[in-house]
């Protein structure tokens, strides 16, 4: 079952994020597994899909959970017969967690951005004052 989500596709930054992995290695696994190919947009880009994510998903929990070194782990995603989905239901599972998790990331940094702004702003205010009667 693939990943249920309005959104289709993912840079390299949000795949990033989501998986934990850093970016120069999700380059590096695409040149090791043939399996992990995103697509490109106009720009040129990397446009990964729900599968993709997944897939690295998978990856990530071979080699760095599992243990096994990237050879083997490469044997084991090719093993896998064409339109099977590795571990997809517990891959879904945590792609949505992390982007749930990742969303409320953003809500609180915004949450706290905006008391930020506002303190600053009452700052600015008691400071004026304090120059107009300094100044008068």
């Amino acid at each position: 079952m693939a990943f249920q989500s309005n959104k289709s596709y993912y840079s390299i930054g949000e795949v990033s994020r989501i998986s934990g992995v850093p970016a120069y290695l999700l380059r590096y696994w695409e040149g090791f597994f043939t399996e992990l190919s995103p697509g490109r947009d106009t720009r040129g880009n990397r446009r990964y899909t729900n599968k993709d994510v997944a897939l690295v998903l998978t990856i990530k929990e071979l080699v760095y959970e599992k243990g096994y070194k990237i050879g083997k782990a490469k044997q084991m995603v090719g093993k896998q017969p064409r339109g099977v989905d590795i571990d997809s239901d517990d891959k879904t599972a945590e792609i949505i967690k992390l982007q749930q998790q990742l969303k409320r990331d953003r809500k609180n940094h915004d949450l706290v951005q905006m008391r930020r702004q506002a303190v600053l702003r009452d700052i600015k205010g008691e400071i004026e004052e304090v120059l107009q009667l300094l100044g008068s």
